[in-house]
């Protein structure tokens, strides 16, 4: 396909984006869905460009915004998405002006005939969006790296500008494809070789003793070593977290929030499939999908529980666990550069919405731990109202709990993190993992 047809479908999806409040990569797939006719070449050159422009969506905004103060005699109630793909095209991918037109005059020309299209490209290649960063390094890595001002603030005062920088640059990037061995089937080794034999490139990770690292993206539905259960796909960071529990075969263990039940299969397992293990979460359709999750994984030893709906089994499990796992619902500052959307929706008020929430489930499944056990908290944010702030309001006013370090847990299972700490913390820039927050806490009475 022509790239000027390309571009167009990429607008055409832009704006379907722009239009609904659906997860942009719901919205991608029904696209590509009702097009079979774009090859995977076609559908790569796309998806790059819309996650690109998602990524730096606040830098496009100010320089397409200034081109149509520039030029425009009247400026439009909508921006046409033609303007974001050309400031996307010679800001962030970098081509020259006269070539960048080429793929864009014709697209150009219809949703924007007032304004010469040369000119346009031109004066986005050299406008300036952004203080320097010796004047205002929140608003300067704000703009050029399209976060917010309230994280990059945060990040700045915490970390130092430089760090802040590192760490915008590595949630812009594109994440690795990790997957975890399912050690109830097989080894690590052995699955790397299963992988090899069927043309898949890997390598060890560097933190978790479970995972692999692949080489390229691939669809895991084709390949028999998947459909057999021998690995999962999960960030590195993820495994690690799960690992912070220290199970033993078994024990009794819950995973509160089990989600799409990755870490619930992790735990599984860690307890070599014995003993109990309770997956909750409130939404029956995500439990629904853990079912055939468990089932090719091979795990037998794993109960579902509605949360909100099968309270009388809950409550029966007051103090009898060893070990409970809050993988708190959060902002998920942690994982854009998995979801890049998310940074154009966030806002201060939706940091102290979900951090009710995290009170509240904290609140609600502390009871859960026998005394002696142990509450694992988690997160894939950045951010402290979530995190260390939590945490410490929960140890206020829970003195039957202590904190533990989480990173020398896993220093004494051979994970080498630092320990400056007590608590885990896993920046994207120094670990590659997702960036993620988690705390022991151990209950003494």
């Amino acid at each position: 396909m022509q790239k000027s047809s390309l571009i167009g479908h990429t607008i055409e999806l832009l704006d379907a984006i722009g239009s609904t409040t659906q997860p942009a990569d719901g919205v991608v797939k029904e696209f590509f869905r009702a097009r079979h006719y774009l090859g995977s070449k076609d559908r790569r050159f796309i998806t790059e460009a819309i996650y690109g422009m998602l990524r730096h969506f606040r830098l496009i905004d100010i320089v397409g915004s200034e081109v149509l103060r520039q030029y425009a005699q009247a400026l439009p109630l909508r921006r046409p998405a033609i303007v974001d793909y050309a400031a996307y095209a010679v800001r962030i991918l970098r081509e020259d002006p006269g070539s960048a037109h080429d793929g864009i005059a014709g697209l150009w020309r219809v949703y924007m005939p007032e304004i010469n299209c040369m000119d346009a490209l031109t004066t986005m290649a050299t406008v300036v969006p952004a203080p320097p960063m010796s004047a205002n390094p929140v608003a300067h890595l704000g703009i050029i790296h399209s976060f917010p001002d309230r994280i990059v603030k945060e990040w700045v005062d915490r970390f130092g500008a430089s760090e802040a920088e590192k760490l915008c640059k590595a949630l812009n990037g594109p994440a690795p494809t990790t997957i975890r061995v399912n050690t109830l089937k097989t080894t690590v080794d052995e699955c790397q070789r299963r992988l090899a034999n069927e043309g898949v490139t890997t390598t060890r990770t560097t933190l978790s003793p479970f995972g692999l690292k692949l080489e390229k993206r691939i669809n895991v539905n084709a390949h028999p070593s998947y459909k057999e259960g021998l690995f999962e796909m999960q960030d590195e960071g993820s495994q690690l977290l799960s690992m912070l529990l220290n199970v033993r075969p078994g024990q009794t263990v819950v995973d509160a929030c089990a989600g799409g039940g990755g870490k619930t299969v992790h735990l599984a397992a860690l307890m070599n499939n014995t003993g109990v293990l309770i997956a909750m979460d409130t939404d029956e359709k995500r439990l629904a999908n853990i079912r055939p999750r468990l089932q090719r994984a091979g795990v037998t030893c794993a109960r579902l529980y509605r949360s909100g709906y099968e309270e009388n089994e809950i409550r029966s499990l007051t103090a009898q666990m060893d070990a409970v796992l809050v993988d708190a619902p959060c902002t998920g500052v942690g994982v854009f550069r998995r979801n890049p959307g998310a940074k154009r929706t966030f806002t201060s008020g939706f940091v102290e919405s979900v951090a009710k929430t995290q009170r509240s489930i904290l609140e609600s499944y502390f009871t859960l731990v026998r005394a002696g056990g142990v509450l694992v908290y988690c997160t894939c944010t950045l951010l402290r109202q979530e995190n260390e702030d939590q945490m410490e309001l929960f140890l206020r006013d829970h003195p039957e709990f202590t904190l533990a370090s989480a990173p020398e847990i896993l220093v004494n299972q051979g994970v080498q993190v630092e320990t400056g700490s007590p608590y885990l913390t896993l920046l994207p820039h120094t670990t590659t993992t997702d960036g993620f927050f988690a705390a022991v806490l151990e209950r003494t009475m």
